[in-house]
């Protein structure tokens, strides 16, 4: 795995995964998490037809290595491109950077999806495929039920990067007050009350000094 950060690309939700594709087609080191769904039409009837359907886990953002932002932006500014419409993210007038550890997360989600479907596939029978994806959505609310309940707290001024909430990925926020459950966090201008288990120190020895503390 590259050690080298990423940088964000938008685009409109329904161009994500065309996106994606366009550009890793032209070479470049580009991605978004997907999954793909399973659509019946007619179901139990004679003339049932299923198909599978890919949908990006995160609409409008696409990923790409931060050593073609030159080769980028000159595509992006194309007013013909061979890419669907893109822009590069930016935030407070500087273009955000971050690492695979930051993606670590829909790196994983992706994983799970993609384990569902193939269980789903291998499946014999139509309601032993349903049983799967119902047992795949309720151990993905079990896993969001105990991230909610995690304590953590962080001292004021530490620097966070916030998972799982699109508006603010590669967004630095800086913490303001923290109870365990909650945290204000300061956005350029703007403070944001945010779940704690959604938040990441930026400083990682600090974070695990913090927890020795509270163990």
């Amino acid at each position: 795995m590259s050690s080298e950060r990423w940088l964000i690309l938008r685009t409109s939700g329904g161009q994500t995964l065309p996106l994606a594709r366009s550009l890793q087609a032209a070479g470049f080191d580009a991605w978004t998490p997907a999954r793909t769904i399973r659509k019946i039409v007619r179901p139990g009837t004679r003339t049932e037809k299923r198909f599978e359907i890919d949908l990006a886990i995160l609409p409008t953002f696409v990923f790409a290595r931060e050593h073609d932002l030159v080769s980028l932006a000159d595509a992006a500014a194309r007013p013909v491109s061979p890419h669907p419409a893109f822009s590069i993210f930016s935030h407070g007038g500087r273009i955000p950077l971050i690492g695979d550890r930051d993606v670590a997360g829909l790196r994983e989600e992706e994983d799970r999806a993609a384990a569902t479907m193939q269980a789903m596939r291998d499946a014999e029978t139509h309601q032993e495929a349903e049983r799967i994806r119902i047992a795949a959505i309720k151990s993905e609310a079990a896993r969001r039920r105990a991230m909610r309940a995690q304590h953590r707290s962080f001292l004021p001024g530490t620097e966070v990067t916030v998972a799982e909430m699109p508006a603010l990925v590669g967004v630095t926020g800086v913490v303001e007050e923290s109870d365990g459950t909650f945290a204000s966090v300061r956005f350029g201008t703007q403070s944001w009350k945010i779940e704690a288990w959604r938040l990441s120190p930026i400083d990682v020895a600090a974070d695990q000094a913090l927890r020795g503390l509270a163990a």
